[in-house]
């Protein structure tokens, strides 16, 4: 016998797809890459007991024989009856329409290749109707168990998608509101209602008094108050009440507080009506 016979030949050349991984397979053998490669179709040489890639190639399925599959295509999975798994060699240009009928080849590591686009039956026109209304499809004759499970994803995907959206959105509108709040806070009524309202007191009105300073009418509890402020600091010019001469020792936002134990120890005295 020639043991030559089974000595490999070194410029033996391989047409096969890649799937991912460190190798290929044929009918025959899985062979070994040393590297990974982007999934397509290649030319690859013997090199010992490594494969070495000569360049890609375009598809050459028909050369093969190769048990054919029929079913969906959604998220770049395939769907049937019975299986769900990633389909190779989808089209890079553009998109297949929402649930229309593929077919699939298993190659012989069980992965599976593109093949083409299906005739429609009357039921993926329907569903599709469906899902652009957002109705069930159960009263839809002749969807298989393949079709409403693309139908729940694609649904779900899509709610997905508008959850996304409505937080973005969401998300924009409390950053316009918190920038529209510092702007008024910024201001002379907002830098006023601010400082009332740390202690409880509300802002009812304000108007200019000069040119740096400014009567507040101000409500605390059930009583209504009015004092005199600087604008500049929110220091209190006029206190409206009766603080034996200390009304400049209090700014806005401790005055309400002064008010409070005044009415508590029952020494409030009001100089300024409202």
């Amino acid at each position: 016998m020639d043991f030559t016979q089974f000595l490999q030949d070194p410029d033996a050349a391989l047409r096969l797809p890649y799937f991912e991984g460190l190798s290929v397979c044929d009918a025959d053998a899985t062979h070994r890459l040393r590297e990974p490669l982007e999934s397509g179709w290649y030319e690859f040489r013997k090199s010992g007991r490594w494969l070495t890639v000569v360049g890609a190639i375009e598809p050459e399925p028909d050369k093969w024989q190769l048990k054919r599959l029929t079913g969906y295509t959604v998220n770049g999975q395939f769907v049937t009856n019975d299986l769900q798994a990633r389909l190779f060699g989808l089209p890079a240009d553009e998109d297949l329409p929402r649930f229309a009928p593929v077919g699939a080849l298993r190659w012989f590591d069980g992965h599976l290749l593109y093949d083409r686009q299906e005739f429609e039956t009357e039921a993926e026109p329907e569903v599709r109707n469906a899902f652009e209304e957002e109705r069930p499809i159960a009263e839809i004759k002749g969807v298989t168990p393949a079709l409403a499970q693309v139908f729940v994803i694609e649904s779900m995907a899509r709610e997905m998608v508008r959850e996304a959206e409505r937080r973005v959105r969401e998300a924009a509108e409390q950053k316009e509101r918190a920038a529209e709040l510092a702007r008024w806070q910024s201001t002379i009524e907002g830098r006023i209602s601010l400082a009332l309202s740390h202690t409880g007191a509300e802002l009812m009105d304000w108007r200019r008094q000069g040119a740096h300073r400014a009567v507040v009418r101000y409500r605390l509890g059930a009583r209504r108050f009015e004092c005199v402020i600087d604008t500049g600091t929110l220091q209190i010019v006029d206190a409206g009440i009766c603080l034996e001469g200390a009304d400049q020792q209090l700014n806005l936002a401790s005055l309400p507080s002064a008010v409070r134990e005044a009415i508590d120890t029952g020494q409030l005295h009001v100089f300024r009506r409202v």
